[in-house]
């Protein structure tokens, strides 16, 4: 089985190829903040704020915060193409990078916050208490992590289960806000938890995101599925599902959960 600590040469790959040639265009778009990052970064006053950001990537969320006003921000990841560029595109005297272990990590913080990151953990749980016993006393923990109790969720997870095709990368658990709800009483937390990118868990980006991967879950799968099929479940979507999808809490493509210490 696939392991975190496998998934280092993925990421590193990931960030020297580019992060905009990587992920398809709906989810990092031209000049505009992927939602989950607005959502994260819309959620506290960073100001004055003991700030580490694990799996921080190539630092975008770290450098939004510290230039918020933040006394201190952290970013960890193991990747060091990631890092890399981070120190590259962001620099000031309160913002410091850390390619590593996340447990090597010295200190305390008001808030942690960890974006998509969750989800390719060896041990989430154990990973939530350690990011627990490096917070303060009434400190945050902030993740954002894939959703799957949506239109999209409901069909790739189908596929998975039942055919254990490969839906995705380098997901090692696929995690619903129920997960968050059980962990978070074992922590004795409070949450509050909603779900972002609506258009990506059952709308038109659904839609554009299938037409990529379907035919990648086909080949990796081994499957010899005519592409005038695939297109043919796709104008099905477009004109069948996609009009009625929701705006339930749930029904977004990622979730993103505040857990804070009572």
């Amino acid at each position: 089985m696939t392991q975190n600590t496998d998934l280092k040469a993925y990421y590193d790959a990931v960030y020297k190829k580019g992060e905009r040639d990587h992920y398809t265009q709906f989810r990092l778009q031209q000049g505009e903040m992927p939602e989950e990052f607005a959502a994260v970064f819309a959620l506290l006053p960073w100001e004055g704020k003991r700030v580490m950001d694990v799996g921080c990537g190539t630092g975008d969320m770290c450098g939004m915060i510290a230039a918020a006003g933040a006394t201190s921000v952290t970013g960890v990841d193991f990747a060091q193409t990631a890092i890399d560029e981070a120190k590259g595109k962001y620099a000031a005297p309160n913002l410091a990078f850390i390619c590593g272990d996340v447990k090597t990590v010295q200190g305390t913080f008001d808030v942690i916050i960890s974006n998509g990151t969750l989800e390719h953990m060896d041990a989430p749980f154990e990973t939530l208490k350690q990011l627990k016993s490096m917070l303060a006393p009434s400190g945050s923990l902030i993740l954002t992590c894939p959703n799957w109790l949506n239109q999209r969720g409901y069909m790739l997870q189908t596929l998975w289960h039942l055919f254990r095709a490969p839906i995705t990368l380098a997901d090692l658990h696929y995690l619903t806000p129920l997960d968050f709800e059980e962990w978070a009483k074992e922590l004795g937390m409070d949450l509050e938890w909603f779900t972002v990118d609506h258009e990506w868990g059952g709308g038109m980006k659904m839609v554009n995101d299938f037409k990529r991967r379907l035919p990648n879950v086909s080949r990796d799968a081994g499957w010899k599925v005519d592409q005038e099929r695939i297109d043919g479940f796709l104008k099905w979507l477009e004109t069948r599902a996609v009009p009625f999808k929701g705006n339930a809490k749930q029904e977004g493509a990622v979730g993103v959960y505040h857990l804070k210490t009572p």
